[in-house]
């Protein structure tokens, strides 16, 4: 950086160009843009600086600016092939994924040997779910410039994604090498080495999170800002300490799983910060915790309240060493629901039933996770027989599912997407539930309740790939897509063992 800014005045976009570059490794945005600017202001109708202000406008989620910049760069210039890959990045930060496969595809055809464009290629296909074509789009980054690091941690994505985890540590290794440490890299291959059970080196990697998602949204976690030290494993013993939760809910729960092995170190006190819909659940299940409500930015009492530690959740594995004895420290059911409307949901399903009941949900409500889902009626055919009670625990079931189900399934209004607990109390009323990689498979393994949990082959790394067992969840069984994408096997296993086994 002192390098680029004392060469300002003899190379004045050129050094402001290296230097926002630098920045933007670096995850700080705000100088990054004070850089880009000051270039653009030099030269306005400079493709370098058109070319820099494109690149940090999208990454501050100023879409329609990095377009305008972006496509103010003549065809014929050198550049023009680099600002179509950050057009197309752009597009993507836009939701346009469709539109910036078409105009990649279109700039690949007039320069096939550019590095950024099939990277960029590769990120869009991933985006589209188009795995297969994504691997392919990330060799050939790869091929061109072999020390691609974004090349290679894309490649170890995408083979994470399609279920071959030794390829994508090995890649994500070597994509740490080439880029010194870089922390989309070293996130990726965090991912990779927890899904080949490496939890020691896969946890320690994993806290490159924040800072990868400074550089690329599309990896890593967003932090929270707070003046508390950050807590480096030490004893807790007259310290009190805040936990605040990170990720999806799912993680949420997940994370909370560690919640019981960080109170046995007493601390003073301990106050989870969590999603709002989270607040009752988790006040009932970890009572010796002052649970508070996420607000953004935090609340100003508990911004400015002294506390001598606090941690994300997804950090607790890593300074307490959970991964010890095969996270021996993780009790079966942490979460407790609502007994009162566990018994109300019971009572209903069970009246006058002498079988089992089963809570099914198949369908991932996100429709950008469709790869999480299981078709809807080989389920239902390999769940339904005699003395099995089938309750829909699906949010948003289409005409077609209802139809699919009707005289087959206990159908009851839509859980409430603000009422969680409500959502455990059906889950925790169930005697099994089958359910593919969504909230309903972490509360109703972090209830205890018999789950049977869906997979496909690119699930989440902290289920650990192919097992049929996750330590974080004993009362849980896990059932795979076979390696030909399809649920036929899985869905068959599973019918036949939700009456135990």
């Amino acid at each position: 950086m002192e390098a680029y800014d004392s060469a300002v005045d003899g190379a004045p976009i050129t050094a402001r160009a290296r230097a926002a570059d630098v920045l933007l490794e670096l995850g700080r945005l705000d100088a990054a843009l004070e850089r880009a600017e000051a270039a653009w202001r030099v030269a306005p109708e400079a493709p370098e600086a058109l070319l820099l202000m494109g690149r940090v406008a999208w990454r501050a989620r100023a879409v329609r600016e990095a377009l305008t910049c972006l496509d103010r760069i003549p065809e014929e210039s050198p550049l023009w092939p680099e600002a179509q890959a950050e057009r197309a990045e752009a597009l993507l930060a836009g939701r346009r994924a469709d539109e910036a496969y078409d105009d990649l595809r279109r700039a690949l055809k007039q320069h096939s040997d550019t590095p950024a464009l099939w990277l960029s290629l590769g990120h869009v296909l991933m985006t589209l779910e188009r795995l297969e074509e994504a691997e392919d789009a990330y060799r050939q980054t790869i091929e061109r410039l072999p020390n691609s690091g974004r090349g290679l941690a894309g490649l170890a994505d995408v083979c994470l994604r399609l279920g071959r985890p030794d390829e994508a540590v090995a890649a994500g290794e070597r994509a740490v090498e080439v880029s010194h440490g870089d922390p989309v890299a070293r996130t990726v291959l965090a991912n990779a080495l927890l899904a080949v059970g490496r939890h020691e080196e896969g946890w320690a990697a994993y806290e490159a999170r924040f800072d990868a998602y400074a550089l690329d949204h599309r990896v890593g976690v967003k932090a929270r800002s707070f003046e508390t030290p950050g807590w480096n494993g030490s004893a807790l013993a007259d310290s009190s300490i805040l936990v605040w939760g990170e990720g999806t809910p799912s993680d949420e729960v997940s994370f909370a799983a560690l919640l019981p092995a960080l109170r046995e170190q007493n601390p003073s006190a301990l106050v989870l910060e969590c999603d709002p819909r989270l607040q009752v659940l988790f006040q009932r299940s970890f009572p010796e915790a002052e649970v508070v409500a996420r607000t953004t930015p935090p609340d100003p009492e508990l911004a400015d309240r002294f506390l001598n530690w606090q941690c994300a959740s997804g950090g607790l594995a890593h300074r307490l060493q959970a991964y010890r004895k095969d996270y021996a420290g993780i009790p079966r059911g942490y979460l407790l629901a609502d007994e009162g409307k566990r018994e109300r949901w019971r009572n209903r399903w069970a009246e006058g039933a002498s079988g089992r009941v089963i809570g099914l949900a198949w369908r991932h409500p996100d429709a950008e996770a469709d790869r999480r889902s299981v078709p809807f009626r080989p389920l239902l055919d390999a769940l339904s027989a005699s003395g099995r009670v089938l309750v829909s625990l699906q949010r948003g079931m289409s005409d077609e599912e209802r139809a699919t189900a009707a005289d087959r399934v206990r159908i009851e209004p839509d859980p409430d997407a603000n009422d969680v607990d409500d959502l455990a109390a059906r889950a925790a009323a169930c005697d099994v539930v089958v359910t593919v990689d969504s909230l309903v498979a972490h509360l109703a393994a972090g209830c205890g309740v018999d789950t049977r949990v869906l997979l496909d082959a690119g699930a989440d790394a902290r289920w650990g790939a192919g097992r049929a067992k996750t330590p974080w969840y004993p009362s849980a069984r896990l059932y795979w897509q076979g390696v030909d994408g399809g649920w036929t096997s899985a869905i068959k296993r599973c019918g036949r063992a939700v009456d135990g086994g």
